[in-house]
């Protein structure tokens, strides 16, 4: 910025003050003719533009995974606790949830049909934290896949 051309516009700014202020008729003529014959400022050009704005990301992934976990592990993470907001925020007011946990048997420390439902069950719940109706989520587990997840299915 140069300095030239802030301190005459402060200079008008004092003048259009004082210049109200004035009883005479000169004074009150003064600065609108000083306006008239200063140049116009230009806005300095935006030092970055704008990032486009990001595509929105879909509510569920394609797959409808929205949490994967360890064999024995239960607790979401804070990405699955993003997908899960998201969700509620947009989820329709008739639609119906089913949640899936999965835990496979042969990978279980435990009973995996438990870790399938805790798993299923620590969605379920923050779904509801975050304003789904409980009456509108089933829950669901499955043993048998390869895959230590939970599932959501729209309907």
């Amino acid at each position: 910025m140069h300095y030239t051309s802030v301190v005459p516009l402060t200079l008008l700014a004092a003048a259009l003050c004082l210049g109200g202020c004035a009883d005479t008729p000169t004074a009150s003529t003064e600065p609108a003719a000083a306006t008239a014959s200063a140049p116009a400022e230009t806005p300095p050009p935006p030092l970055e533009s704008a990032p486009a704005a990001a595509p929105e990301e879909p509510r569920l992934p394609a797959d409808g995974v929205v949490a994967v976990f360890k064999p024995a592990q239960v607790k979401l993470s804070q990405e699955t606790v993003a997908i899960l907001t998201r969700l509620a925020a947009t989820r329709e007011p008739n639609e119906r949830l089913e949640i899936t946990g999965y835990c496979q048997k042969k990978d279980a420390p435990v009973d995996a049909r438990e870790i399938a439902l805790m798993r299923a069950m620590a969605v379920r719940n923050e779904l509801v934290k975050q304003g789904v109706p409980a009456k509108s989520i089933r829950v669901k587990f499955n043993t048998t896949q390869a895959l230590h997840a939970v599932k959501i299915t729209a309907k």
